[in-house]
């Protein structure tokens, strides 16, 4: 990969971020690809649609640990108001950001700005998701427990999963878009030795 390339690539001042998210992102995709051969009733079966559902949950599990090492980790790295200004009613980093995307211009990440404030709300979804179908995975292995319940969660689960989906293909879209750019945008630029 050239070097102005892997320049244009987000998160270069954090490799072990940059590495972490590509994992994520991984993950994340295999988990929307492999969601349709999957079935609840398979879990534990030696066939195929077993296999393919016991991988589903076992990554899903990983995604549980890895959303919390990341979210740790923008924590204690950039701090919650970095992340999540909006949860105290600051809304000038958005604001900044709307007015820098009139000129038209991409912002840059900020404190409390779009690309911040999407980065929070993308690993609590993922953390929501994950979560909601590890508890069902417990459920419904734990004896004794309501069928009807287990059910509800993994209902919730689906449901959720239409938000980390989203999330997964605009910040997808988004994230090239901004490489492209920023990779378009180096180019111009002469070349220092």
């Amino acid at each position: 990969m050239n070097e102005q390339l892997r320049a244009a690539l987000p998160h270069r001042d954090a490799p072990f971020f940059r590495v972490l998210h590509i994992i994520v992102a991984v993950l994340v995709l295999l988990q929307i690809i492999n969601a349709n051969f999957i079935e609840s009733e398979a879990l534990g079966d030696q066939n195929l649609t077993g296999y393919i559902t016991a991988f589903h949950v076992i990554s899903g599990l990983a995604l549980i640990i890895l959303g919390i090492v990341m979210l740790f980790w923008m924590l204690t790295q950039r701090g919650f108001r970095y992340y999540f200004a909006w949860l105290t009613l600051d809304f000038r980093g958005i604001k900044q950001d709307l007015k820098t995307l009139t000129l038209p211009r991409l912002p840059d990440a900020h404190a409390g700005g779009i690309a911040a404030t999407i980065q929070g709300l993308g690993v609590l979804a993922l953390l929501a998701v994950a979560l909601c179908g590890g508890l069902w995975f417990v459920l419904n292995i734990t004896p004794g427990v309501s069928s009807s319940l287990a059910e509800d969660v993994l209902d919730t689960h689906e449901f959720l999963t239409l938000f980390i989906e989203t999330y997964f293909w605009a910040h997808g879209a988004m994230g090239l878009l901004h490489i492209l750019l920023t990779y378009r945008e180096k180019r111009k630029l002469p070349l220092s030795s």
